[in-house]
């Protein structure tokens, strides 16, 4: 196989494992938090990484149609996490890591097809 199509099917498949993770531990919370219809603590930053994953749950829904755009998103959402909470590095690591991993994945795939063409 190309290292086009290889590329393209590691980062989804690493992307949905990850996604479905996330997905079964704030699936839950994400929901709660929409039936409250509080708004604020979707967005909450502090200590709390609903908002990061929102933001995740955001950017990987666009990355299939656009995966520059979609990238993008993920990696300003951990950034916003990480400036909001600087010393809690289990987070970063839990967390960060793996979204940024998908996101390099997905941009690194986007440039071999850009270059493809």
């Amino acid at each position: 196989m190309k290292k086009e199509k290889i590329l393209s099917l590691v980062s989804k498949i690493y992307g949905i494992v990850i996604t479905l993770i996330m997905l079964g531990l704030f699936g839950p919370k994400l929901i709660g938090s929409i039936d409250k219809l509080s708004m604020s603590s979707i967005l909450n930053w502090y200590d709390n990484p609903i908002g990061l994953f929102f933001t995740y749950l955001l950017g990987y829904i666009i990355i299939w149609w656009k995966p520059l755009w979609g990238s993008i998103i993920i990696m300003a959402g951990g950034l916003l996490f990480y400036f909001f909470n600087p010393l809690n590095v289990m987070f970063l690591f839990i967390f960060l890591l793996p979204t940024y991993l998908i996101s390099v994945l997905y941009i690194w795939s986007w440039y071999y097809s850009l270059k493809k063409k």
